[in-house]
């Protein structure tokens, strides 16, 4: 039997090094499509969980962070209709807080376990990689006492899901900032947020981690990858470390993007306008209101 020359076989070679530069980047392409689908189900099932807890709570929503209630936050609020919390060693309130993965992206999985040195921030517990339209509460004149603590007030209230006018197109939920974009850094802040917002640059901001997109599930329990133009933005305790994210949802009346100064007033009397660059809707300015 003749053997296979050189020349030959280095022809083979090329040949399968040729057949996996291709193949390699399509492979890449299904898996990530493949995070993308199953992000899009939890989010989904967020949604739907969200419907219930808003039939079962005289249609107001949950709300975005912890500095109201543990007990109303979002994160707790929507176990009952999902899983029921496990026993666990925790103590404070970690120890009312289920960690599961259906609250979390795909990515989650690959985040530092409780073995990793250092800080908590570092750790998959500390992380939320989905969190909440930080805009869904209302805004009061006179601030009101938070429950389960008298010491405190507050001058934010829940919404009611009946407030949203345009829930097809509000955020509820969605990809955070969260350890895969940052990284593994000391004194982390964006990770650990329960809530997320385009406005306000101090605050955690959505992720683009989907292809260029993020996975958002509205109001109305719809969910979808969303992708339009894109800027960095600086971490709130991290001055050297940016992440890709989006632009206000408002601008100027010279066209650029801006925070609004204040939640209370609405667009006409901050003299502002929609950002054509920002399609989703977040804050209703002073449209949320008791």
């Amino acid at each position: 039997m003749r053997a296979f020359t050189l020349v030959e076989l280095l022809v083979v070679m090329g040949i399968i090094a040729v057949l996996i530069s291709i193949l390699l980047p399509a492979l890449s392409r299904a898996r990530q499509s493949g995070y993308t689908v199953k992000c899009l189900s939890n989010l989904r099932q967020l949604g739907t969980a969200t419907v219930m807890y808003v039939n079962d709570n005289r249609q107001w929503l949950p709300y975005p962070t912890t500095t109201l209630s543990e007990g109303m936050l979002w994160s707790n609020g929507l176990d009952k209709y999902l899983q029921e919390i496990s026993p666990n060693n925790r103590t404070g309130v970690a120890k009312g807080r289920n960690y599961s993965p259906y609250k979390q992206c795909v990515v989650w999985d690959n985040f530092p376990g409780a073995s990793s040195t250092g800080g908590q921030d570092k750790l998959r517990e500390f992380a939320r990689s989905y969190k909440m339209n930080s805009h869904l509460r209302s805004i009061l004149n006179t601030p009101r006492p938070v429950p389960d603590d008298a010491t405190k007030t507050t001058s934010r209230w829940l919404a009611r899901v009946t407030q949203v006018g345009d829930a097809p197109r509000t955020v509820l939920y969605g990809d955070g900032t969260s350890l895969d974009q940052t990284g593994d850094i000391e004194d982390q802040w964006d990770s650990g947020q329960f809530s997320m917002e385009v406005n306000d640059k101090s605050q955690a901001s959505p992720a683009l981690r989907h292809q260029g997109g993020a996975n958002i599930v509205f109001v109305d329990g719809h969910a979808e990858t969303v992708r339009f133009k894109s800027i960095k933005r600086t971490l709130r305790e991290q001055p050297g470390v940016s992440v890709d994210t989006w632009e206000s949802e408002y601008v100027d009346v010279a066209g650029n993007p801006v925070d609004p100064s204040d939640p209370t007033k609405s667009m006409e009397q901050l003299k502002l306008q929609r950002n054509p660059e920002s399609p989703l809707i977040w804050s209703y300015l002073g449209r949320l209101h008791r």
